[in-house]
């Protein structure tokens, strides 16, 4: 099984920075890494499940990163990748 990281760091002076990627060999470790990435930005960032409002989708899985003062700073989304549960099937 391998993990899908999708992650978007807002900057919104520069641009939102997206990166993927596709390493990771479990869930935690995708987790562990997004707020590794968000702690880069401010030590003290917060990650928090997406509050989905009623009528919208998202990614499943979106959380949200918050700094110090409770700012919106990011968001991630860690998937396993459907090609690689099939592999596992047969």
């Amino acid at each position: 099984m391998k993990v899908l990281l999708i992650i978007v760091v807002f900057n919104f002076e520069t641009g939102s920075e997206v990166e993927t990627r596709m390493d990771f060999k479990g869930d935690a470790a995708c987790h562990a890494a997004a707020l590794d990435a968000f702690q880069a930005v401010d030590k003290n960032a917060e990650i928090r499940a997406m509050d989905v409002p009623s009528g919208q989708e998202v990614l499943d899985g979106t959380m949200i990163a918050y700094d110090e003062t409770g700012s919106e700073i990011g968001m991630y989304a860690c998937n396993v990748l459907r090609a690689t549960l099939q592999g596992q099937d047969g």
